[in-house]
């Protein structure tokens, strides 16, 4: 439960008991967003003159009549606080929100969907009547009914941006505009008319997801009307923007107007979300742990670099008078297992010394900070973990309190072929990197999904980690 009221909360809690509100009213609304029956008497000076079961949240109360009435078009209320973007540039306006992700998407993959649109198109359908036949005058693809893929794994990428479980997604699709074409000012949500056929399982459109595939010459813009905010289309531009207000209703100040193509064409992808999932049970619809929430402080993610001068062989020079001394790794659960046998070693640590610690990250403190471009504390230096044959390093994020900005650094391999460590950068594109002995990697490890998933050919690897955390950093925690 939470307990503690943002200024967003306790200015929203004043405004409305000011205004002669219900009390008991408001009480249950916040009762309803997860707030603890102490924490709103603390911050109210206020409690229910009615049992707690018998409380009505006018919201909830405001819906069901609209149900009823058959005019009922909300959604399910936002959950704004469960919303994380990385590398999200917030556009800042009081009536939407709006974000847009440079660079979501490379060239090389903007370029194959574009051909994929290419092969598919048809006429572009809107959700309801429309007298005017020029309204929407693009081409559209239905690029989810296609076997490829890369476009699969964008579409997952789409729903790993915002943290939503996919089952809560429409199917993703491409547009193409040619000269002349546009799709005038419209929004994404569901008319009151338009609800019952197009939302009656998967209910109210929440979130959508639209990228420019390609930079257009001259023209179609996209104009979001009500608040005055332009997009010119630019390759690899994620723009990404909640339809509902936090309440769950429409919000008209969505309203935008994809202007007509002047030179040249427009290929975008768009993804939308809704508030139901098409599943028969409803699995939670923001999927992301604590660790998801920790900040990216690059774009990407992580970097390659060397080893500062005499420090591989200073390390190497150690490996080699105490490797005698290393011991079997034990690590709980499956986190480091042999694709051999249950019994086959998979790792083992040789002990660092307390200088050599010290050296190694005053070594990389720097260089770290300015790759991360923030003040770092050192938190810890791993001995050497050396790998055996067949080890597979499970992928998975790394502590959150401690191992935020982390380096690895190979030290030592004897491979049949290389045994690259795979990462999921800030865009959730994956890669594979190689490392070779005096190589390091930086990486954001608290919140980049990382890990060796493919057995070790070879007879060993060994590598050192190396973690900080920003000096300003504190771990977000999650309430239900």
């Amino acid at each position: 439960m939470k307990t503690e009221f943002n200024t967003d909360w306790q200015n929203w809690i004043k405004t409305n008991v000011d205004s002669g509100q219900d009390k008991n009213g408001i009480f249950k609304i916040l009762l309803d967003e997860g707030y603890s029956y102490q924490a709103i008497v603390c911050e109210m000076q206020f409690e229910p003159s009615v049992p707690v079961d018998q409380l009505i949240n006018p919201f909830a109360a405001a819906q069901t009549e609209q149900r009823q009435a058959g005019s009922y078009n909300y959604g399910q209320p936002i959950a704004t606080d469960r919303l994380f973007i990385p590398n999200g540039k917030p556009i800042n306006s009081e009536s939407i929100q709006l974000y847009t992700v440079a660079d979501f998407l490379n060239s090389d993959e903007c370029e194959h969907i574009i051909a994929a649109i290419e092969s598919q198109l048809r006429p572009s359908e809107l959700s309801s009547f429309e007298a005017d036949n020029a309204f929407r005058t693009s081409k559209t693809c239905d690029l989810g009914t296609i076997e490829d893929s890369l476009i699969q794994d964008v579409d997952q990428r789409i729903c790993k941006l915002l943290g939503i479980d996919e089952s809560y997604s429409e199917t993703i699709q491409g547009q193409h505009y040619s000269v002349g074409q546009e799709f005038k000012p419209h929004t994404d949500y569901f008319e009151q008319h338009e609800i019952e056929e197009h939302g009656a399982e998967m209910g109210q459109r929440t979130f959508t997801v639209m990228i420019y595939l390609n930079t257009v010459e001259e023209g179609g813009i996209t104009s979001f009307t009500k608040i005055g905010q332009d997009f010119q289309p630019k390759q690899g531009l994620a723009v990404v923007w909640s339809s509902l207000n936090a309440d769950g209703s429409p919000n008209p100040n969505t309203m935008h107007h994809a202007q007509p193509v002047l030179k040249g064409y427009k290929a975008i992808i768009t993804k939308w979300f809704r508030s139901n999932s098409r599943l028969p049970e409803q699995p939670p619809m923001f999927v992301r742990g604590a660790n998801d929430f920790i900040p990216n402080y690059t774009a990407t993610g992580f970097a390659k670099a060397q080893l500062p001068d005499g420090m591989l062989e200073k390390i190497q020079e150690f490996y080699s008078n105490h490797q005698e001394s290393q011991e079997i790794e034990i690590v709980p659960g499956d986190f480091i297992s042999n694709s051999g046998h249950k019994k086959t070693k998979s790792s083992s640590l040789v002990d660092l010394s307390t200088d050599l610690r010290e050296e190694i990250h005053g070594a990389l403190k720097l260089l770290m900070e300015q790759w991360c471009g923030k003040e770092l504390l050192p938190t810890y230096v791993y001995g050497i973990r050396v790998y055996h044959r067949g080890a597979v390093l499970k992928c998975h994020q790394d502590r959150l309190e401690t191992h935020i900005i982390s380096a690895i650094i190979n030290i030592d391999q004897q491979v049949d072929q290389d045994w690259p460590l795979v990462i999921d950068d800030n865009y959730y594109r994956r890669h594979q990197v190689i490392l070779k002995p005096g190589e390091v990697i930086f990486y954001e490890g608290g919140r980049l999904t990382h890990g060796r998933p493919y057995p070790l050919e070879g007879e060993s690897f060994a590598n050192i980690f190396c973690h900080f955390k920003p000096a300003d950093y504190i771990p977000r925690q999650l309430t239900d």
